[in-house]
């Protein structure tokens, strides 16, 4: 089977992992030719040198950048035509977007993931506390996002049954079209020798309590709550050392007081090897997100042993049953009170470990996902084709 890989519009947070954990598995499933299609962050953590015979990389990284206006324009009808180009030089069986959506309607079946919690999630408190003109944005990109998954890809994959029956209903999809296959966390945390250990964190204080969060800094991961959060932990318990370990730049956490500014780290954009050491340096794992189809945070926490901290909404509470201590994310008070009662309480931390353990397996391997993303492209590519999510299939469908 020949497949177009395309990353070329993965940027940042989960899906950054997903693509890269996805395309290095591939070089254990040998029958089929790989063409990889990267952005420049995807490249940045996947040099192509290593690779087997069987895979060809193609670069976006001419089209990436911040350009405005006319320019971003022209650039975007560029990479549109490279893809295009690509696909009639290749001639792929079938093109597997690893993230939706795209303007790209490729010739050949089209898979693609889908991880836009906006669709899903109207009940989400985020939209309670944007302002108007942000909601009405939001609504029409929307628009726009659905129009392009409904006509440019024909099967979509998701990580969670809920975000699959959710989509079913708004979308009006084929239920035959749409497939959920678990995200869960990078081969690379089964490896310790291939940790990198650049993220090195200030030596601990005496006592210091560290709460990790590995997130871009999107408006709805509500990482702006953690400055009312450290004011509130030095209210209920003015003696204890706080450290929030978050992976931005300190430019982009607006707000902060001058007040809070030891109680924060900040280590920029870090790469997926570096994930596991940071995450030995510390000991809670933390997410306040207002919105989410599935956070690989969750099993990465599990994996590396560190009770999780989050959200009380329903993605959070299906992703981790029991194996965390919940909140509200819109609550500062209760939120340092979940911290302490945690803190204080080893049994509980025990408990919260021991759950996460437990829950591992429901996720499968990373080499499980890649499996079942590869048997979804291979009956894809068999499959006489009707284009699109909201047309009739033929037999044979997808199982």
């Amino acid at each position: 089977m020949k497949l177009i890989i395309n990353a070329s519009n993965v940027h940042v947070g989960g899906m950054l992992q997903v693509a890269i954990s996805f395309i290095n598995e591939l070089v254990y499933f040998p029958g089929n030719e790989y063409h990889i299609f990267l952005s420049a962050e995807v490249e940045s953590q996947i040099s192509g040198k290593g690779f087997p015979d069987n895979f060809s990389f193609y670069s976006f990284l001419a089209f990436s950048g911040e350009p405005g206006g006319v320019k971003k324009r022209w650039l975007s009808y560029r990479r549109l035509s490279r893809l295009k180009l690509l696909e009639r030089v290749i001639k792929p069986d079938v093109v597997f977007t690893v993230f939706g959506p795209t303007f790209w309607k490729p010739s050949a079946p089209h898979i693609a993931g889908f991880a836009i919690p906006f669709f899903v999630y109207r009940d989400s408190p985020y939209f309670n506390v944007i302002s108007k003109v942000e909601l009405l944005k939001r609504n029409f990109v929307n628009l726009v996002k659905e129009w392009l998954f409904t006509r440019y890809v024909d099967y979509l994959v998701v990580e969670t049954e809920e975000v699959r029956q959710r989509l079913i209903s708004i979308f009006k999809i084929d239920e035959k079209r749409i497939f959920q296959v678990h995200n869960t966390y990078s081969n690379i945390y089964n490896h310790p020798a291939q940790w990198s250990d650049r993220i090195k964190l200030p030596e601990r204080l005496k006592g210091e309590l560290r709460l990790v969060t590995i997130s871009a800094n999107h408006r709805y991961k509500n990482l702006e709550i953690i400055n009312r959060v450290i004011d509130e932990l030095k209210a209920l318990e003015p003696d204890l050392r706080v450290k929030f370990i978050l992976t931005i730049r300190k430019e982009q956490f607006d707000g902060l007081q001058p007040s809070n500014r030891k109680s924060v780290h900040f280590t920029d954009r870090i790469n997926v090897e570096d994930c596991p050491h940071l995450y030995r340096q510390c000991d809670f794992m933390f997410l306040p997100s207002l919105l989410d189809c599935f956070s690989a945070s969750y099993p990465e926490a599990m994996k590396m042993g560190l009770p999780i901290l989050t959200s009380d909404l329903s993605f959070a509470r299906n992703v981790c049953g029991e194996a965390a201590v919940y909140f509200n994310p819109l609550d500062a008070r209760d939120i340092a009170e979940k911290i302490l009662l945690l803190y204080h309480d080893p049994v509980l931390q025990a408990r919260m470990v021991a759950y996460g353990k437990r829950k591992l397996p429901e996720f499968g391997t990373a080499r499980e996902r890649a499996a079942r993303y590869l048997q979804l492209a291979a009956e894809a590519a068999r499959s006489p084709l009707s284009k699109g999510l909201h047309s009739e299939i033929k037999e044979p469908v997808l199982s």
